[in-house]
């Protein structure tokens, strides 16, 4: 393996790990992916790509997700520990 696939290995582990505090606040909050898709003005189709798809995670996406969830920076740090 080379650095290039590990680095991408380690990226998507970050990134994955990202998705599943989402879910999991999500489900904290007793949130359905349709009440968040409707609290963050999208169609629910993105809530579930969002939920179930591999790979990494535009920073953009991160932020829109972590601002509707209510999701700290410091929750995220915690992540990349």
């Amino acid at each position: 393996m080379d650095f290039h696939s590990q680095k991408d290995l380690f990226n998507t582990h970050r990134h994955q790990a990202i998705r599943n505090l989402f879910i999991e606040k999500r489900k904290l909050l007793g949130l359905s992916q349709n009440q968040l898709a409707a609290g963050m003005q999208t169609d629910v189709s993105n809530i579930v790509l969002m939920e179930n798809k591999s790979g990494s995670m535009s920073f953009s996406d991160i932020q829109l997700f972590s601002d509707a969830l209510k999701v700290s920076i410091k929750e995220l740090e915690n992540l990349l520990k």
